[in-house]
């Protein structure tokens, strides 16, 4: 099977394969400069003790199933989270925020339902859909803004009534955040339909300008659900944990699919999750995401805005979304940049949207500029190349 198949091509008869996550499997661990990742700088254990997690007491941990929803202390942590909107019993934990999507999809979507979809997005759940039998009506963001088209949500959601549409906010691959007042319109129009709202926010947290609110507490719990976890802005990818949070009737029912996927999260995971997540860190992380990412992109924009991208300024996330005005499609650009410089970056076309390149802003400040300056001194040949 050629890269093209592996990228672009179907897994399976209706199950399109997940371009984005291929791509970065096949290249991530042999590039030279890694610029595809979309969360902040990894946690190392030692910066996790400075947080107050005490290692000398994960030596008596039992690496048993324990809890298969998650422990009532960690639902707990999650739950305040959401300032009162969801209780303990409200809260699944998941192996990461990629499983809660899925149990979230299969226990809300049949084959036959209409289901709409915020487009582009991180692409998983359209895939999902497609696989689940499900009439998919996808609702686009375009250039040059890429907001979300509230108005026309709204519209469909009240002449289509689709069982359930799924928003990724803040945004990926944009990088664009919805405002609280259009959160709300989105629930009020939801609730009128009977339509279920699921809120993909793994980067909530992670919003330059100033905190904001879960979309479920905008929204309302009775007609929305949040996904979210630790791997984007709280820098542990590594611990694979998620959760999805919403009424208790959506996430018992979810926690009926997990049962068929990873049974229960990891134990080790829960129990650094739950020492971890005090509200006092929360605060510090996500200052420390902002901060990355915030100084990180006046970098990018001094080097590549205007001279060899035109970069979307990023509202919350940890990457940037930048047009390649000098090149139509995206995703030979990329391999060359790979091939050549040993250089990873993402294709607009993993998001169908050729002709932009989805760039990470996480990495420690420390290392970015040079990450940078070999991006852009191969940009520049390249652009030249093209004439």
């Amino acid at each position: 099977m050629g890269v093209e198949s592996l990228l672009l091509g179907e897994v399976r008869r209706g199950l399109r394969a997940f371009c984005l996550e291929r791509w970065q499997s096949l290249h991530e661990n042999y590039a030279r400069v890694n610029m595809s990742e979309s969360g902040v700088a990894p946690l190392s254990l030692a910066e996790l003790e400075e947080l107050g997690l005490k290692l000398e007491s994960l030596r008596e941990l039992k690496l048993g199933y324990g809890w298969t929803r998650g422990s009532p202390e960690l639902r707990s942590r999650i739950s305040e989270l959401y300032n009162g909107e969801v209780k303990e019993d409200e809260v699944l934990v998941t192996a990461g925020s990629a499983e809660a999507n899925f149990v979230a999809a299969v226990s809300l979507v049949e084959g036959g339902d209409l289901a709409a979809v915020d487009l582009p997005n991180y692409m998983q759940v359209p895939g999902l859909l497609g696989f689940l039998g499900a009439r998919v009506l996808e609702v686009k963001r375009s250039h040059p803004s890429w907001r979300f088209p509230v108005d026309e949500a709204v519209r469909v959601i009240e002449e289509e009534r689709p069982k359930a549409f799924f928003i990724c906010n803040p945004n990926n691959p944009t990088a664009t955040v919805l405002r609280e007042r259009e959160v709300e319109e989105l629930g009020e129009a939801a609730r009128r339909a009977g339509t279920v709202l699921v809120f993909d926010e793994v980067y909530w947290g992670s919003e330059l300008s100033e905190d904001k609110p879960s979309a479920l507490e905008n929204a309302g719990k009775d007609v929305a659900v949040s996904v979210c976890g630790l791997s984007k802005v709280y820098g542990m990818p590594g611990l694979r944990l998620g959760w999805l949070a919403g009424k208790k009737e959506i996430v018992e029912r979810a926690w009926a699919v997990k049962d068929y996927v990873s049974i229960a999260p990891s134990a080790l995971s829960d129990r650094i999750a739950s020492a971890v997540l005090t509200q006092d860190n929360v605060r510090k992380l996500r200052r420390r995401a902002r901060e990355i990412v915030g100084r990180n992109f006046e970098l990018f924009a001094r080097i590549m805005g205007g001279r060899l991208l035109e970069p979307l300024p990023p509202e919350a996330g940890a990457f940037v979304w930048a047009r390649v005005p000098w090149a139509r499609e995206t995703l030979s650009l990329c391999k060359r940049l790979f091939a050549e410089k040993g250089v990873l970056v993402n294709p607009g076309e993993c998001f169908d949207a050729p002709g932009y390149l989805r760039i990470g802003l996480g990495q420690r400040m420390s290392g970015f500029a040079e990450s940078l300056h070999v991006l852009a001194t191969a940009l520049e040949t390249m652009k030249e190349q093209a004439g």
